[in-house]
C-alpha cells in the first residue's frame, strides 16, 4: 500500500534513517547498498564515455546495422522486449557487423576463471571488429588491468564502459573465512555486483544512444509498458519499425538522458533504502533464522534478469537459497515445508497472484513469504500471516526518464532494483552466517 506524506509517515520514515536503526537493523545489506551508491556516482563521472560509445553505436544504427548482446543472457533478455526499451532489438546475440554489447568478465559456475574467461571472450571480441562489428564493452577496468589485459580490450573494442567494480585483495571467495570487516571493507567481492552495475551501465548507455541517435534525425521507437498499454497498441502499430516516420524531436544533447536513468536509479535505490529496510532487515533475519534452525530457504525469481543470476549460476554467487522456479505440480520436485521460508522477487505481479504460478504452493512455507515486487497493486488485505512486502518503488510503468515531446518514457529500472535487494539480503544473511555454522 502506498502513503501521503503525513507527519506521521515523516516522523516514520525519520525512524528508520536514524543512525541507531542504520547501525544494527541490517549492517551488511547497509554496506551493499551505499557501496553500490558509490560505484553509481563513479559510473555518472565516465558519461562522457558513455556518450561518446553511444555516438558510435548510433551512427552503424542508423545506417542500418543491428544491435546484440553478448557475454550475460540475463542481459541481452533485459534490454529487449521490455518498457522502455528500443523497439528495434529482440534480444539476440546480435551478427557480425551490427552493433554489439559485450559484457566482460562476469564470472559463472561454469567457467570461474576470470582470466580464462577474459582471454576469450576478448578473442571473440576482435573476431567480431575484424568482421566489421562495433563492440561497445561493459566490464571492470581494475578487473582487466589485475590481469594485464586492459591493452588488448582496448584494442578490441570501439569503447569500453567501466561498471566500477573494485577488486579486493583478499582472496575471500577462496576460502578464507568471511568476517564484518571483509563485508564492510568491499562487500562485492562477498556477494555479485556486477550484474547491478552492468545492467545500470547498459541502460544509460542505451538512453544516450536514444538521444545521439535524435542528432542523427532519427527518433526510436520505444516500448511501452503492458501496465500502460495494456492492449500494446503500440507494438500493433509499429510492428518492428526500428524508428518513427510520424514525428521527430529536437536534437538532445549529450550526457542529458544518461545523467537522468543514474539519477532516477539512484532515487529508487534511496526509497528502498528508506521505507522497505524494515522489510528487507526483517526477511534477511528470518531467512538467517531458517537456515540456522535447518530450513531451506526457497527464492523464487520472477523478472527478465534475475533468473539468469541466481542459484548458484554466478562464481561469485555464495549460494544460500534454493531457486524455487515451478509451479507444484510435479510430485517429484520439492516444495516449501513447514520449516522452511520463501523469498519471491517479481516485478509488478500482486502478492499471491496467479502470475506466481501457484501462490499457494509458495504460501505452503511454514516461515511466510516475502514479496519483493512493487507494491503499489497490493494492498494490505492481500498478504497473509507471517508475510512480509518488500516495495522496490519503481513508478507506474517502471521508467524513469521522461523525453520532452515523446510520449513514452525511457530507462527502467525494476530489474535493476530487484536484483540489488536480493544480494542485500544475500549479504545480510551471508555476514551471520558465520555465528551458526
Amino acid at each position: 500500500m502506498r502513503f501521503t506524506n503525513t507527519p506521521v509517515l515523516s516522523l516514520l520514515m525519520l525512524m528508520l534513517t536514524s543512525p541507531m536503526l542504520r547501525a544494527d537493523e541490517a549492517p551488511h545489506a547497509r554496506a551493499y547498498l551505499d557501496l553500490l551508491g558509490a560505484r553509481l556516482t563513479l559510473i555518472d563521472t565516465q558519461m562522457p564515455t558513455i556518450s561518446r560509445a553511444a555516438e558510435q553505436a548510433a551512427k552503424a544504427i542508423h545506417a542500418g546495422r543491428g544491435l546484440g548482446v553478448r557475454g550475460d543472457a540475463g542481459l541481452a533478455n533485459e534490454l529487449s522486449n521490455r518498457a522502455g526499451a528500443l523497439l528495434g532489438y529482440d534480444g539476440r546475440p546480435g551478427k557480425a557487423g551490427g552493433v554489439i554489447v559485450y559484457v566482460f568478465g562476469l564470472a559463472t559456475a561454469e567457467q570461474h576463471d576470470v582470466r580464462v574467461l577474459l582471454v576469450k571472450q576478448i578473442n571473440e571480441a576482435d573476431q567480431l571488429k575484424a568482421g566489421g562489428s562495433v563492440v561497445i564493452g561493459i566490464g571492470s577496468v581494475e578487473q582487466l588491468s589485475r590481469y594485464g589485459l586492459q591493452d588488448v580490450m582496448e584494442e578490441a573494442c570501439a569503447a569500453f564502459l567501466d561498471n566500477g567494480v573494485a577488486l579486493n585483495r583478499k582472496r575471500v571467495l577462496d576460502g578464507e573465512e568471511v568476517t564484518d570487516r571483509d563485508l564492510a571493507d568491499d562487500v562485492s567481492q562477498v556477494v555479485p555486483m556486477a550484474t547491478v552495475l552492468n545492467a545500470a551501465v547498459a541502460w544509460a548507455f542505451e538512453c544516450e544512444l536514444f538521444s545521439a541517435l535524435t542528432r542523427l534525425d532519427k527518433v526510436p521507437i520505444v516500448r511501452r509498458s503492458f501496465e500502460i498499454d495494456t492492449r500494446q497498441r503500440r507494438w500493433q502499430r509499429y510492428g518492428s519499425q526500428r524508428f518513427h516516420h510520424d514525428r521527430w524531436l529536437d536534437p538532445i544533447s549529450p550526457g542529458l538522458l544518461g545523467r537522468a536513468y543514474l539519477d532516477g536509479l539512484r532515487d529508487v535505490l534511496r526509497d528502498i533504502g528508506t521505507a522497505s529496510w524494515r522489510s528487507i532487515a526483517k526477511t534477511a533475519h528470518r531467512a538467517d533464522n531458517t537456515l540456522a534452525s535447518g530450513g531451506i530457504v526457497w527464492l523464487r525469481a520472477g523478472g527478465r534478469y534475475l533468473p539468469y543470476h541466481v542459484g548458484g549460476q554466478l562464481a561469485a554467487d555464495p549460494g544460500m537459497f534454493t531457486v524455487l522456479n515451478h509451479d507444484g505440480s510435479d510430485p517429484k520436485l520439492a516444495v516449501p515445508g513447514k520449516h522452511d521460508f520463501v523469498i519471491a522477487v517479481g516485478e509488478s505481479e500482486t502478492a499471491g497472484s496467479y502470475e506466481w504460478g501457484e501462490p499457494g504452493m509458495l504460501r505452503g512455507a511454514g516461515r511466510g513469504v516475502a514479496w519483493i515486487i512493487n507494491g503499489y497493486n497490493t494492498q494490505r488485505r492481500d498478504l497473509h500471516r507471517r508475510e512480509i512486502l518488500i516495495d522496490l518503488w519503481a513508478p507506474f510503468g517502471d521508467c524513469v526518464v521522461r523525453v520532452e515531446d515523446y510520449d513514452t518514457p525511457l530507462g527502467p529500472v525494476n530489474s535493476v532494483v530487484g536484483e540489488a535487494v536480493m544480494w542485500m539480503i544475500t549479504a545480510e544473511v551471508l555476514g551471520r552466517k558465520h555465528a551458526w555454522e
